[in-house]
């Protein structure tokens, strides 16, 4: 008997449920023009994009603009000028890849819970594809995940308070001004059931 004809299952089986192991770190790279669209997840409604770090790896990233469970979702988005640098951009020569090594602290960079404002989904997605849209390249900080095949890495959890100290999940996401400035807008989240203590 082989294993496709093998259909009678009347004992008792010891079932181990895989999971992907995850970790927190960023990724970075160029985004995939036109590929946002709206997902739902096990954590809520997301909208998802794609990150290029090289030739060959893609990145899915999902974010959060609905909860599962009714939540609100709080947003704040941050603008800071950089300074142009030497190198094949106004950023300097491009740095794109996966980096475990990342840290980032919602506390630790000043943020305060009265900065965030309740955002309907629909204005979540509409500033973050607009962004998106005008972006050099993108930093998503997060849970990284890698499903194996060629598609299936991944990033999400990007919002305030993940699995430790140190490790917020946000966005970064690098543009020129139309004056030539460098420009870093930032997009960080919470839920509203979450607080932010230094």
């Amino acid at each position: 008997m082989s294993y496709f004809d093998d259909i009678r299952h009347i004992l008792p089986v010891a079932l181990s449920v895989g999971s992907t192991p995850q970790s927190y770190g960023a990724v970075v790279g160029t985004v995939e023009v036109s590929t946002e669209h709206q997902i739902v997840g096990q954590s809520g409604t997301h909208l998802q994009f794609y990150i290029r770090v090289s030739p060959t790896v893609q990145y899915q990233v999902d974010v959060n603009v609905q909860s599962s469970d009714g939540t609100e979702v709080m947003m704040f988005i941050g603008e800071e000028p950089l300074t142009p640098q030497k190198g094949a951009t106004q950023f300097g020569d491009p740095a794109y890849g996966v980096y475990a090594d990342a840290e980032l602290s919602y506390a630790g960079m000043g943020l305060q819970n009265s900065q965030f404002v309740s955002t309907p989904d629909t204005r979540v997605e509409q500033q973050l594809e607009a962004a998106l849209n005008a972006a050099t390249f993108v930093a998503a900080f997060g849970m990284m995940f890698d499903d194996g095949g060629s598609n299936g890495k991944g990033i999400h959890e990007i919002h305030f308070d993940p699995p430790g100290p140190n490790q917020d999940g946000a966005l970064a996401i690098y543009t020129v001004s139309g004056g030539g400035t460098p420009i870093r807008k930032w997009f960080f989240f919470k839920f509203d059931d979450q607080s932010i203590s230094g």
